[in-house]
């Protein structure tokens, strides 16, 4: 598939003008160094616009797995004055078979636990939907039988949504959802993406979900990646085919470094 960059038009001596040359940096480098035709991303600025891109149709609704996951933890806390604790066991109740034990929700978003959030929203009663609106996000992220912790959305939107999220760094259903995704890149399902940034704070979560694509494959694995951490500059969704989020994080890692680094590996 091939490369689609947006670029900016650049105007001289003017703040925009410095910006635009910063895009078509980073744009030519992910054009030039991440090829493989099992690899979609989306990279945007600040403001949540396109700087990068190689995902065709990326205004449609695609299953986005776990990544929907803090938004069900925001949707909570908006009605809920504390988060719970939760035991998770593993076995058929979590991706993690031996389990991760209990957890609070910073941990539970942190390692994805699926037990965690299947027993959050079968307590919430929350108008999940509600929120989900607030963040601009339309697609289907209401929680489900048998799978209440995944859904679709459209990855543009869910890439802006958690821009979004950075946004509302004071509110108190955000704080600790932001402090999840920063542990994902330390120590969490995202920290494959962290290990390649060891010097920029970063926000990461990790997903797999269905494979959408013409060849199939058991699932897509998904990593959405914010930096720095208090305020970032860049956001990138990645999707690779046929491999697990963990392994997403890792390809997504290596991408926000080489932006990072302005192509230069250093």
């Amino acid at each position: 598939m091939a490369a689609v960059l947006v670029l900016g038009a650049a105007k001289a001596a003017s703040p925009c003008a410095v910006q635009d040359l910063h895009a078509q940096a980073a744009a030519a480098i992910l054009a030039r160094d991440f090829t493989s035709p099992d690899l979609s991303y989306l990279l945007l600025d600040e403001d949540g616009r396109i700087i990068a891109r190689r995902w065709e149709h990326a205004e449609r609704d695609v299953p986005v797995g776990s990544l929907v996951k803090p938004f069900l933890a925001v949707a909570y806390g908006q009605t809920h004055q504390t988060f719970p604790r939760f035991r998770c066991v593993g076995k058929k109740t979590c991706w993690l078979a031996r389990g991760h034990g209990t957890l609070q929700i910073r941990d539970a978003i942190a390692f994805s636990c699926n037990s965690y959030f299947h027993q959050l929203v079968a307590s919430a009663g929350s108008n999940f939907e509600r929120a989900y609106k607030s963040f601009d996000l339309h697609g289907d992220l209401r929680p489900q039988q048998g799978s209440p912790s995944s859904g679709s959305a459209s990855p543009l939107r869910l890439a802006q949504a958690y821009l979004e999220l950075t946004r509302r760094s004071h509110d108190p259903a955000v704080v600790p959802v932001l402090e999840g995704l920063a542990l994902s890149a330390r120590k969490g399902t995202g920290k494959a993406a962290g290990a390649e940034l060891p010097n920029t704070p970063t926000l990461a979560k990790t997903g797999t979900a269905p494979c959408t694509h013409a060849k199939r494959a058991p699932g897509d694995g998904f990593a959405l990646l914010m930096a720095p951490a208090d305020h970032p500059r860049a956001v990138l969704l990645v999707r690779l085919h046929g491999r697990p989020g963990y392994m997403a994080a890792g390809v997504a890692g290596r991408m926000m470094a080489e932006v990072e680094s302005g192509g230069s590996g250093e």
